[in-house]
């Protein structure tokens, strides 16, 4: 019988183990990229799943002023169940947090958009918003010069030619502003008066919807008259929480407070059209965000979304005063 020498042996076993060794770093290599490959499909079905929490966040906020619409009898105000900040379903494996905005408790920045009696209604509001809060009312001019379609400058507004001759030049948008960020092209507005107008702004797509009074913050009510302060704003928000919401325009109006001020109805209202509807949902460890603006039909409740997006994120607000067993709902 043949023996393979001792050099052929050693080489014939080194060969075995080098063999062994590939196959074992392949097959190592396999399970890891298998383990990735699942890890990741975890993730993007956890995700997916997340966001449509966050999509059935927005059919519940819909379900809520839908049941609002049927319950109340022409008006929104702020001890209503859809003005909760803490709305908390959980479900299986995840949660929703839903908060639920008035959009028109606060000044719609198209408004100043707007024609005639319109615009100069919407100008003196803005005016008085402005001077409450220290800010330069020059940014009125500039923000109704980016809306107008024309190239004429308002007094102290910009138009195409101010923003083109800037480093990073660019247009006016020439039409209604669909976001309130949008707010931070205007000219020379600085982040920090963009912040403390923020609150109290919005951008609806028309230039005539009322001012909510009963959803206002006294910041903005004391807007809707140059001899309104913000103290006596403060004592009215204090009467409307006594009083579950003003009934009408007229019972606002005879509140003692407003004797003597000469304030007009025109432009507010008890009842509201559009909200805004943050939601954040969790699955499993993963979150997903939605920010969306639900039109709401006065005459029938019918709803529609008008504006979606996943990039904001919701900020909890916790009142640390209330049991966490009264803040949710299990669905």
């Amino acid at each position: 019988m043949n023996r393979l020498p001792g050099v052929q042996r050693g080489v014939a076993l080194i060969t075995i183990l080098l063999v062994v060794v590939i196959a074992t770093v392949l097959a190592v290599a396999m399970v890891r990229d298998q383990n990735m490959t699942i890890q990741r499909t975890r993730n993007f079905f956890n995700l997916n799943q997340a966001k449509q929490y966050a999509l059935g966040g927005e059919e519940l906020s819909r379900q809520i002023l839908w049941e609002d619409f049927e319950k109340s009898e022409g008006g929104d105000y702020l001890q209503e169940d859809w003005a909760n900040p803490n709305l908390h379903f959980e479900f299986e494996e995840g949660e929703v947090q839903i908060q639920i905005e008035d959009l028109q408790g606060r000044l719609n920045v198209n408004s100043l958009g707007g024609q005639g009696a319109e615009h100069q209604l919407a100008r003196a509001r803005f005016a008085n918003l402005f001077a409450g809060l220290g800010v330069d009312p020059a940014y009125i001019d500039r923000i109704a010069d980016w809306i107008d379609e024309d190239a004429n400058v308002r007094q102290f507004g910009a138009e195409d030619f101010d923003y083109l001759a800037l480093e990073l030049p660019y247009r006016t948008s020439g039409q209604m502003i669909a976001d309130p960020s949008e707010l931070r092209l205007l000219l020379d507005l600085e982040q920090e008066v963009y912040e403390q107008l923020l609150p109290s702004l919005a951008a609806l797509p028309s230039t005539s919807l009322p001012l909510n009074i009963n959803t206002a913050s006294a910041l903005v009510l004391q807007s809707i008259s140059a001899g309104l302060g913000v103290e006596t704003a403060e004592l009215l928000v204090a009467q409307r929480e006594e009083l579950q919401g003003f009934e009408s325009v007229l019972e606002f109006l005879q509140s003692p407070e407003l004797a003597g001020l000469g304030i007009s109805g025109d432009g507010l209202g008890v009842q509201s059209a559009f909200f805004e509807v943050r939601v954040k949902a969790r699955f499993r460890e993963r979150f997903a965000y939605l920010t969306s603006i639900v039109q709401r039909s006065p005459i029938d409740g019918s709803m529609r979304v008008i504006y979606r997006n996943s990039s904001k994120k919701i900020i909890p607000v916790v009142d640390e005063s209330d049991d966490s067993s009264e803040k949710s709902s299990d669905v």
